[in-house]
């Protein structure tokens, strides 16, 4: 049976300015590298077959940080696309205080089912892999959608920056 891994990626830019990023690249922040840090440590004795990042470059830095400190190739991680943040459109760079996810003044997301299906897809990705034990790095919106196609049955919240939870 497969492993699954995740880490959110570490505290962005954006998260610093309480922003909303979607798929806007915000970069880590110092506090965000920190956080991988500690995140690579928590995981240096577990081996990995295989490394998986979003493309944003808060998520590919975690997993690079995190690659490095493990001694897994930072050549070999696999960016996909599939593992974007939910794209929020025109929210993106909007303030945490004067908007929510649910704002009605938005309306060009990518809507719930959608990121839900392609949370499937990353799913049947991950799981068509040869390796047996993988390290998702991600998003808080993407990997609760994950989790639900994962076990359906659960709720789920946004995992806090770098915090590393096994799916599988």
């Amino acid at each position: 049976m497969k492993q699954l891994y995740f880490v959110r990626h570490g505290e962005s830019e954006a998260n610093l300015q309480r922003v909303f990023a979607g798929q806007m690249d915000t970069p880590l922040t110092n506090k965000g590298r920190t956080e991988a840090r500690t995140a690579s440590e928590s995981l240096k004795n577990q081996h990995f077959d295989l490394i998986v990042s979003s493309p944003l470059v808060r998520a590919h830095e975690t997993a690079q940080i995190i690659a490095h400190k493990i001694g897994y190739s930072m050549g070999s991680i696999i960016v996909s696309d599939i593992f974007k943040e939910h794209y929020i459109g025109d929210l993106a760079g909007k303030s945490w205080d004067e908007y929510d996810e649910f704002d009605s003044r938005i309306s060009n997301m990518e809507s719930y089912d959608d990121l839900q299906e392609r949370a499937k897809k990353g799913l049947k990705f991950l799981e068509s892999r040869p390796e047996d034990t993988i390290l998702l790095v991600g998003h808080g919106s993407f990997v609760r959608h994950l989790r639900t196609a994962i076990d359906p049955t659960q709720e789920y919240t946004e995992p806090k920056n770098a915090e590393v939870i096994k799916l599988i």
